[in-house]
């Protein structure tokens, strides 16, 4: 199964079922449905409840979606740049001056933007076949 990250803290997205919802059924019956989402044990992020866990999933990605590449990414990924053929480790980023601190093979440190990233960490996992 796909590893889903929190897009704010990095850590994996837990799926949830232990909250219910009543069901109108017709004439004053209601049957419980369990409902399924995905949340954040670290900080305050829910997508919203579904009733199957295919469905929490797609509402899970679509929410990450939401959130440009570079919140998305935390230290400890791979990335690739433009210029370099060397997929470099993500050391650390500056979020006001949209910056990021990444390191190569070599052990040295360089910095890019956004804009100089040609492939993001979940596209290489795609590239790899890891999903």
């Amino acid at each position: 199964m796909k590893k889903l990250l929190c897009p704010l803290c990095g850590e994996i997205l837990d799926l949830n079922d232990f909250l219910y919802h009543k069901k109108y059924m017709g004439y004053g019956c209601h049957e419980y449905e369990t409902a399924y989402f995905y949340e954040c044990p670290d900080c305050p992020l829910s997508t919203e409840w579904a009733t199957t866990p295919e469905e929490a999933l797609k509402y899970a990605e679509n929410l990450i979606s939401k959130f440009p590449p570079f919140m998305r990414v935390h230290q400890g990924n791979n990335l690739k740049l433009d210029f370099n053929d060397d997929i470099l480790t993500v050391i650390g980023k500056d979020t006001d001056r949209g910056k990021l601190y990444l390191e190569n093979c070599r052990g040295d440190v360089e910095i890019a933007t956004p804009d100089d990233v040609d492939q993001w960490p979940w596209e290489l996992d795609q590239k790899e076949g890891n999903e």
